[in-house]
């Protein structure tokens, strides 16, 4: 049977969590390298206690000989491809030790796809807007968002901007979906005495479910939210360069706003929001806002969105003790500038 990576993650992380659970029962610690608690031995019964505390608790014999490291090789496995070929006596092993009856029961839990993720319907379009900069003046921030219309030969774009753009096309293209379209931010928005303006009558919007929008301040369509729809929940301190979230203190049981997050020489910050935006016409879009104070954590932000999609609505606002579920949210990341891949997530407010 062939299972997605997260499923994969998911069903190595759980196993071996239940795992840890059964031997500290039996009065068994481990501690070594990752593979150390699926090698560990049995003595009286000449197999691994993996196996043993499996077969216990499942009822059922494994077919053949039991390979202990198949899990963690499958894990091993999903690192490179997106999709891998499990066994299924392994499986039904494996989904019966969590509580499953089936593997199908299992994979019933991940049955919630891109589309219904997103919020987006059958024929319909989904947006990627990305900044354009002035390439001829880019050393004072002010100018990436006050009154830009750079010619075509001084046009350019952020390349770490493009990389999103291209991960969120790839993430569609492998579920095959519907792709995103690219849209440059001022050809959707308009500024006009230090406000925004959709330019509705100019682009078809009436088609658009689901829009993605990748930078932070440098981004019309991002600016434009701030003052209509985003400036509820976060609040972009300009002259600073930095942003803080609304959210609500379970002690003192009110609304308060958080400290201001902003970057230092090691780490950027941003936020991954999800935001419903109304059209002048009514209509309602999900929104999703990938914004890094520098492009830093928009790029970290952005794959943790595409790999870890399924993943978000698990995730709590503690403040409230509720699950993000399907709500829209505001999630704040902290990324080390030397290293993506190593993200922490500062704060997650569940917007009602």
């Amino acid at each position: 049977m062939n299972i997605e990576k997260n499923v994969c993650e998911k069903l190595y992380s759980e196993v071996k969590t239940k795992l840890q659970q059964e031997l500290t029962k039996k009065g068994k610690t481990f501690r070594g390298s990752e593979t150390h608690i699926w090698k560990m031995t049995d003595p009286k019964l000449e197999k691994t206690y993996f196996q043993s505390v499996m077969e216990e608790n499942t009822g059922l014999s494994f077919s053949a000989t039991f390979n202990n490291m198949y899990l963690w090789r499958k894990m091993n496995e999903v690192q490179t491809k997106k999709v891998v070929n499990f066994q299924e006596d392994y499986l039904v092993m494996f989904v019966k030790f969590l509580g499953y009856e089936t593997p199908q029961a299992y994979l019933d839990q991940f049955s919630m796809n891109l589309l219904d993720f997103f919020g987006i319907k059958k024929e319909s379009k989904i947006w990627m807007i990305q900044a354009i900069f002035d390439a001829k003046d880019r050393q004072n921030p002010s100018s990436l968002f006050e009154g830009k219309s750079p010619r075509s030969d001084e046009q350019t774009v952020d390349s770490r901007d493009t990389e999103c753009l291209l991960e969120i096309i790839d993430l569609f293209h492998e579920s095959n979906y519907i792709l995103p379209k690219r849209h440059y931010d001022q050809d959707l928005v308009k500024l006009d005495h230090g406000q925004y303006h959709l330019k509705e009558s100019d682009a078809p919007w009436d088609k658009v479910d689901c829009v993605f929008a990748i930078g932070f301040y440098s981004n019309y369509f991002v600016k434009w939210a701030l003052q209509h729809e985003l400036g509820s929940y976060i609040e972009f301190d300009e002259d600073n360069t930095r942003f803080r979230v609304r959210y609500y203190n379970q002690i003192l049981e009110q609304i308060l706003w958080s400290d201001y997050y902003e970057s230092n020489t090691e780490f950027d910050v941003g936020f991954l929001a999800k935001v419903p935006v109304q059209l002048s016409n009514n209509r309602i879009i999900t929104a999703y806002f990938i914004s890094g104070i520098e492009n830093k954590s928009t790029r970290s932000m952005t794959s943790y969105l595409c790999q870890y999609w399924k993943a978000i609505a698990d995730k709590y606002d503690v403040e409230q003790n509720l699950p993000i579920d399907n709500s829209p949210f505001v999630m704040v990341f902290k990324v080390n500038k030397s290293n993506l891949r190593e993200l922490y997530c500062q704060q997650v407010v569940r917007i009602d």
